[in-house]
Parts: structure tokens; sequence; C-alpha cells
């Protein structure tokens, strides 16, 4: 049944409820009752090469990676790794700064976008692997430092910018894959003395819980063990935040917060989705055949992508356990129930040997947009960037 008028805002207004609660914690959701956006991509602009990060600001979608041409109507347009497409209707838009090379994480904070990766250079300008560009007109910011090794991931919260990566330094003094800069003045934050022992590959900044998440491949942090993979920081004082304490036994790549629970996408014997609690004890881990490297969530679902081709539909209650039930096929994306960890019936199907390496909501508009190496979702040709929006009430599975 097609539901329209005031039956589909009253059943669409009922399953918002039942999403704020979800996420709060208060109850668990009926699979049914879960909104999901549609699986046929929306229209929109490609690109030549990977798109590696992506973030939404109001109407628009900035991207970064290692592409050196957007592709409109099958005609190549310049745009060397970075670029701008508006989000509701596809379009490539004007907005073209360069880097030199490859962007692999981009965050925004006031009127700049900040990018990291392992440029040299950003409009022409000296950037060792990190600079801030106006969102409106592309010129480059002040912020100039140099990072010995690769930044790897962003986050802002207020005047200040975390990066985290693989690297050992910061304009020459020491920075063991973790460092902050005041965006008051675009100084490194001395104050921030927080050191991984290795790769940091997500961050994630949340006010309300005053903590920066971590993730990564590092087994401790400022020599603390129990802060392995997966690890929260004080906003307040950068120190280890230890009513966080999950046991992670697998590389963290991507994270996502909804409410009082971190979602996170893990490598290890395949790939992983797990949900934790606001202390760190595990909700639910569902299963994939190759690691997940991106995740977001949108009005109940949480959304996942990387190079896996199946998942599990139930999930277990330990970050190391098999999947109970048989594996179904769900190459590159998949939905899950934040609740209970069901896989919920969304099947974009999509291709290429990485996958999906980006996702990010845009709640006004009630989309997802997704960057990385695959060239189509089903039988829709989407060459590195896709996105996929709200449709009825009901909509989803594939069809």
């Amino acid at each position: 049944m097609i539901l329209a008028g005031p039956a589909r805002r009253r059943a669409y207004l009922s399953a918002l409820l039942t999403t704020v609660l979800v996420l709060s914690g208060a109850t668990a959701a009926r699979a049914e009752n879960i909104p999901l956006i549609s699986a046929r991509p929306d229209s929109t602009v490609g690109f030549d090469g990977t798109v590696h990060a992506s973030v939404n600001v109001g109407d628009t979608v900035y991207l970064g990676g290692n592409f050196t041409h957007a592709i409109v109507d099958g005609k190549k347009v310049s745009r060397k790794r970075l670029a701008a497409v508006d989000a509701k209707t596809g379009r490539l838009l004007p907005w073209a700064p360069q880097a030199d090379d490859t962007v692999l994480a981009v965050t925004t904070a006031g009127s700049s976008l900040y990018v990291t990766g392992e440029f040299a250079a950003v409009g022409g300008q000296a950037r060792g692997g990190i600079a801030g560009i106006d969102l409106r007109s592309g010129a480059v910011g002040p912020l100039r430092h140099t990072v010995k090794g690769t930044g790897r991931a962003l986050a802002t919260r207020g005047d200040r910018l975390y990066l985290g990566g693989d690297f050992t330094a910061v304009d020459g003094r020491p920075a063991k894959n973790l460092a902050a800069f005041d965006l008051r003045g675009g100084g490194v934050d001395r104050a921030f003395g927080a050191r991984a022992d290795g790769k940091v590959f997500s961050l994630a900044a949340v006010d309300s819980q005053s903590r920066l998440y971590v993730g990564g491949g590092f087994t401790g942090i400022d020599g603390d063990r129990k802060a392995s993979r997966l690890a929260a920081l004080r906003l307040s004082d950068s120190r280890l935040d230890t009513g966080f304490r999950p046991k992670v036994p697998y590389p963290v790549f991507a994270l996502t917060v909804a409410g009082d629970r971190v979602f996170a996408g893990l490598a290890g014997q395949g790939g992983r989705v797990t949900g934790y609690r606001r202390d760190g004890a595990v909700l639910w881990s569902s299963v994939t055949d190759g690691d997940v490297q991106a995740i977001t969530h949108l009005e109940g679902a949480v959304y996942a992508g990387g190079h896996f081709t199946v998942a599990c539909p139930k999930a277990s209650r330990t970050a190391t356990s098999w999947c109970p039930a048989k594996m179904r096929a769900q190459p590159k994306l998949a939905a899950w129930n934040p609740a209970d960890g069901t896989l919920l019936d969304w099947n974009p199907r999509g291709n290429g040997k990485w996958g999906v390496l980006t996702m990010r909501a845009n709640p006004a508009l009630r989309s997802v947009t997704v960057g990385g190496d695959f060239t189509a979702f089903g039988s829709k040709n989407r060459s590195r960037f896709a996105q996929f929006s709200a449709c009825a009430y009901g909509c989803g599975g594939g069809r």
C-alpha cells in the first residue's frame, strides 16, 4: 500500500519519533518502522579518481580525493583533488581550488574547509599536509604548517582543529599521530599533548559528551594499553577519558556518534560494524567479509560502506563472534538497525575493489552521500561519487 497525504505524514512522524527513542537508547525499533533512504542513487556528477573524503555544508557537498577531473555529461572538467557538488541537483559547482596530491580527510569550521592528506601545496601555495580553504571563494587561508607524515582524519570543535594520522612531527616538533590547532590564530595547540602509538584513521568530536573519539590501529594512547584502537579524550584537557573503555579487537576505520551510542566500522577477520554504549560496553557487533571503511547514521538507521560483499543479517553480542546466520549478499553498502544490529532491507549493490571510503548524512535533505572507487550501483553508473535520498515511507531494499 502506498501512503499519501496526511497518512504518509503521520507514518513518517511516527517513524521519526521511534528514531529519537532508539538513538537515545530508550527503546528498540522494529525494522519496518525505520524510514530508509532509496537504494537507487540520484543523478550526480562523477569523478575520474577515488573520492576519499566528504563533508556537507548546507546544500553543498565538499569532496577530496586523488581525482583530477569531474565527469559532467561524459565530459571531463578539471578538478584537482578538491571539488564541490550541489546536493540538491547533483551538479558540479564552480568552486575549484587545487591540491598537488591526494586529499584524505576534510572538515569544516566557520567559513573554512580544512583538508589533510599527502599534498605539499594547495592553490599554488606551500601547505605541508594541512590547509584551510574558504568555502565560498576557494581561496587558501592562512593556516600553514608542515606535517611530517600523513594526515588521515580531521575533526573540529569550537576554535580547535584536531588532526589524526600517521605522522611524527608538526613544524619540526614531535607529535605522535595526533595534534591540534588553535583556529583563532592558526598556531599549533601546545596544550594538546595526546600521543597514539599507531595510525589514527578516524576522529569524532562530540560537544554533548565533551569527548574527542579516536579510532585507528594504535594499541595505546599516552602509554595506556587499555586505550587500544578506540578511545575517548576529554575535550577540556586532551587527557584520556577513562569512563569509555571499549575492548576493540581490530583496527577502527570509521566512527559516527548518535545520541549516547558510538558506532564504529572495523577491519578484522572480514570486517565489522559494532555499536558501543557511552561507557564502551558492546551493544552489538555485525560481521561482513571485508573492511568497513565508512559509517554514518540517518533517521534511525546506521549506514556503512566498505569493500565487503556480504553481511550478517543478525548481530552478535561480542566484537569477536562470527555470524550466527547465513551471510547475505550486500556489496559495498548496507544499513543496520541501531538498536539490535539486524541488517535492514536496503541494498544499492555497489562495485569496485575498495568500494566505499567515505559517507556523510545530510539530515536537512534526508540524504546520504558516498565516495570511493566504485563505478556503479545496481544498473546505474555512478563514478566514485553518489547520493541516496529519501523517498516514500517504506522504500528501500533495492527496489
